[in-house]
């Protein structure tokens, strides 16, 4: 049940001591946690500093470039990169503000270990005393099992759409991800405030989501959060990336992907509206 954790850090003065203290309290503990500290300046970097004396914590540190979401997948694969001698079995991706219980990591391996199928699970995130509706595994707290993560290129497209890629490829390949609403931990930090609304657009083109499923999620994220801005940036991205850009965070996957998104999407309209029918002539 060997794990390791990768931990991307921005800025985390108030709160990385408190993920990784839950991290070093799990149940099962990681065999090792990396950290990239992209260029904190608020003392995150002395925090780690002191926190590397835990053998089991590894501190990767970059110049401080200012913020930029299209880092993130670099840094996990910079994290991948170095440590190409570890040979656990699954890996955790962190965000640098989460508290997970102790028992968050054993209770997730041992489902994935009995369902093998499975390639990608995580609890839900908790914000504020609130709950997350998500339905599939959140981008921080997720466990990926490695020889997945091996048979997909043992890294992460440094693109638009690049967690929900993963989510995808699983899928293509006939494996199962899991969500286990029971299991909550802890996210600190508001969750998208952070986030740059025009790369989440972008992203539903990028995986080739069908035109009126796109439409509906932004429909969605207007009533759900009640946020014009969001609705707008969501609209923005989405367009700039099917126009067509020269930034290659924001390039379309590969076809067979794209092409496999778009149909299980078209899919699951037609089941909707197949529904809706029928109850309304009953």
């Amino acid at each position: 049940m060997d794990y390791w954790v990768i931990v991307v850090a921005k800025n985390a003065a108030q709160n990385i001591s408190s993920t990784l203290t839950s991290l070093l309290n799990q149940t099962i503990p990681p065999t090792r946690i990396a950290v990239v500290n992209d260029g904190s300046s608020d003392g995150t970097g002395e925090i780690l500093a002191e926190a590397r004396e835990n053998d089991t914590i590894r501190i990767l540190t970059l110049p401080d470039r200012g913020y930029d979401i299209r880092r993130v997948p670099a840094n996990v694969n910079l994290a991948i990169d170095s440590d190409r001698d570890l040979q656990s079995d699954y890996l955790m991706i962190s965000g640098d503000d989460c508290i997970y219980p102790p028992h968050y990591a054993e209770s997730i391996i041992r489902h994935m270990n009995k369902e093998t199928r499975i390639a990608v699970a995580s609890g839900r995130p908790n914000q504020l005393g609130i709950v997350s509706h998500e339905h599939s595994p959140s981008g921080s707290g997720r466990i990926i099992r490695t020889k997945f993560l091996n048979d997909v290129g043992n890294q992460f497209p440094v693109r638009a759409g690049w967690e929900a890629w993963l989510l995808f490829k699983a899928a293509q390949m006939g494996l199962e991800t899991r969500l286990f609403s029971e299991l909550t931990y802890s996210h600190v930090r508001p969750r998208g405030s952070s986030h740059q609304f025009t790369y989440w657009g972008a992203a539903m083109f990028t995986l080739g989501y069908c035109p009126l499923y796109a439409l509906g999620r932004i429909a969605r994220s207007l009533v759900k959060l009640s946020s014009l801005r969001t609705s707008v940036g969501l609209v923005r991205g989405y367009l700039t990336a099917a126009l067509g850009s020269a930034d290659p965070f924001i390039a379309p996957f590969e076809p067979s992907l794209r092409k496999f998104v778009s149909l299980q999407q078209r899919r699951r309209i037609s089941l909707v509206v197949t529904s809706m029918l029928s109850h309304g002539n009953g």
